[in-house]
């Protein structure tokens, strides 16, 4: 978020009187630099501070209370930010998504997170480089679900399109266990710079066989990654901070959002209120 190109008031105000009481933002990153400044010396980025008591202020325009709290990648697994994040907001309008060794960490580790409002475990993929190859994938990815499964959380990946294929066979033996796929399921930029439509993304048509299964999820989240026009066919979301992407109007995305609901007759409620609290176990 600009402090210099942020949406106009106008902008907020209009927008503000179509969303919903109850709204959630499901994907909010909580980067605090000064509190916390040890940030993996690995990581391929470095982003600005975004605190929650910025995100606060700015959702607060929009009327929005709520948010989920997702570890950014470049934090690796030191989630002591976002754990810090989802206390100031507490658990009645907030839920967090960490990252954590499934090796090292303990049952009664994930307790006391899931008791401070954890409801998630964050796999990055996509942002970090990783080679997937899918005998190993489905190994890692059936130890998480043992992990997560007692406590009813989620599996939130952030995967490339293009690989999205190797999840087919490995959704089923998973059972009940949530899967939720982040920012549309990213695909790569050579894909970007040649679609004009999703439906010719390689990947794309696996994606849409796995959301046949009730406990597969995609979430509407950072648009501007696809394209920089909120007109252009590949987008249609909201997300903050956006990491590597500074000067945006996000009012632009969720208008977008917004209307798409409208023109398929899907109830904006339903999007931002129903799915998130059924996905993070955040009903009233």
């Amino acid at each position: 978020m600009s402090s210099h190109h942020g949406p106009s008031s106008e902008n907020l105000a209009r927008l503000a009187a179509r969303i919903p009481k109850g709204t959630w933002d499901t994907h909010m990153h909580c980067v605090d630099l000064e509190k916390f400044p040890a940030p993996k010396k690995d990581s391929p980025y470095k982003p600005s501070s975004h605190t929650i008591q910025e995100a606060r202020d700015f959702l607060s325009k929009l009327g929005i209370e709520k948010m989920v709290i997702v570890q950014p990648s470049f934090y690796g697994n030191d989630y002591d930010c976002t754990l810090d994040g989802l206390q100031q907001i507490g658990s009645k309008n907030g839920r967090g998504v960490v990252q954590f060794d499934v090796d090292t960490t303990s049952e009664d580790q994930l307790r006391k997170w899931h008791d401070q409002g954890v409801r998630g475990v964050r796999l990055n993929y996509k942002s970090v480089g990783t080679k997937l190859e899918s005998t190993s994938l489905a190994a890692q990815l059936h130890k998480y679900a043992k992990a997560i499964r007692p406590f009813n959380w989620v599996m939130d990946l952030y995967i490339a399109m293009e690989d999205i294929p190797l999840l087919e066979p490995i959704v089923p033996e998973l059972g009940d266990v949530k899967i939720c796929i982040a920012h549309f399921g990213h695909p790569s930029d050579a894909s970007i710079s040649t679609a004009q439509s999703s439906e010719v993304m390689p990947g794309f048509a696996s994606l849409i066989k796995l959301l046949k299964h009730d406990n597969f999820w995609v979430k509407v989240s950072g648009a501007y990654r696809l394209h920089r026009d909120p007109q252009h066919p590949l987008v249609k979301s909201i997300d903050w901070p956006h990491t590597r992407f500074e000067d945006l109007d996000v009012t632009q995305y969720l208008q977008e959002l917004f209307n798409w609901c409208e023109a398929e007759n899907v109830p904006i409620e339903q999007i931002c209120v129903k799915n998130p609290e059924e996905l993070f176990d955040a009903k009233s």
